[in-house]
């Protein structure tokens, strides 16, 4: 098991004093080789998710996987801006172009553009391009079976650590598995275009601070930066994902049903002048009428239980159709200043 903790300078004024970063890079594969087993992994999560609610893992398997999963994406982006935009949006699904490309301006713009897809249970034939709500994908080749299979396969990564954090919590280790026989979950190409600095010469926040609202992410990178986390009471810091590793980040859902033990931690992407980002997250999620309740272990005299039980579909929709960020503080300083 290898973890670190890199460190970096924090967000804000360029001049704020250096500060560790604590999101530890976690070798999975003695866990992924024996669920049951491997027991500094499972503690080295569990510390990272009573931190920061985010840690890197390595040796999770997908690799190859990715390789393909990312040559599809820059396949996608890399369309005429007419042909992304005739994938739809439909029910969350689909493509949001970025305004300031975009074509069909009465449609959901955003500040990037991306492509949202949903888990197809079944198998998936070469001609077969539906992921969710009757959205279809342009013919790329390759691209449905590599979402496909990369979607499949990660969910099982998911499962694992899922395990693994249930039982460092001290619950029955299959009590999070059980809830994923029918998952709500959803994969999302990401293209960060170059953006310019602002007038101040300030960095750009293409995605502004926010917090996942599921269970877990599972955010594989291209290795170029921008992600960065704020814990509480500290600094923005830049997260360290080298290409290849994904990012597992805990959501809204998660801190919810360990009574806030786990964390869910606000995080942004911070644009760059001059370089291109891609990411592919994973929100895993569980079937829709899991019923969210706070985790007997996470429960004491200390820590009363602070949220009534609700489905994990309710909390789901509640959290996207609303605009509350709980775990997030309104009041967001500039960007960090741009340093080549």
């Amino acid at each position: 098991m290898d973890a670190h903790s890199p460190s970096a300078r924090a967000g804000g004024d360029p001049a704020d004093e250096t500060t560790a970063v604590v999101v530890p890079v976690i070798d999975i594969g003695p866990l992924l080789a024996d669920p049951d087993g491997a027991p500094a992994v499972v503690d080295a999560m569990h510390a990272a998710a009573l931190d920061t609610g985010f840690f890197v893992v390595v040796g999770h398997g997908l690799d190859t996987r990715l390789d393909e999963l990312f040559g599809s994406a820059h396949r996608f982006f890399d369309l005429p801006q007419a042909d992304k935009e005739s994938v739809p949006r439909i029910e969350r699904y689909g493509f949001v172009p970025q305004r300031d490309l975009a074509i069909d301006t009465d449609r959901l713009l955003g500040n990037t553009e991306y492509l949202d897809m949903g888990l197809v249970a079944g198998g998936v034939g070469p001609d077969d391009t539906a992921f969710g709500a009757g959205v279809t994908l342009p013919a790329i080749p390759g691209l449905a079976e590599a979402v496909h299979t990369y979607q499949l396969a990660a969910l099982e990564v998911g499962r694992t650590i899922m395990r693994g954090l249930a039982r460092a919590l001290g619950a029955e280790p299959d009590m999070f598995v059980d809830c994923l026989a029918r998952p709500q979950c959803r994969l999302r190409f990401l293209h960060y275009p170059p953006a310019p600095l602002l007038p101040d010469g300030s960095r750009p926040v293409p995605t502004t601070p926010h917090t996942d609202y599921g269970a877990i992410t599972l955010l594989a990178t291209d290795g170029v930066p921008g992600l960065e986390v704020r814990p509480v009471g500290g600094q923005w810091c830049p997260v360290d994902a080298p290409a290849g590793s994904l990012v597992v980040n805990l959501g809204d859902m998660l801190a919810r049903w360990t009574n806030d033990r786990y964390v869910s931690t606000p995080h942004r992407v911070v644009g760059s002048p001059d370089r291109h980002r891609y990411s592919i997250p994973f929100f895993v999620n569980p079937d829709p009428d899991t019923v969210v309740a706070c985790l007997p272990s996470c429960v004491t005299h200390d820590r009363p239980c602070a949220y009534e039980p609700v489905t994990a579909g309710e909390f789901l929709a509640m959290r996207i159709d609303g605009n509350a960020e709980p775990y997030v503080d309104p009041q967001e300083g500039p960007a960090r200043a741009y340093t080549p």
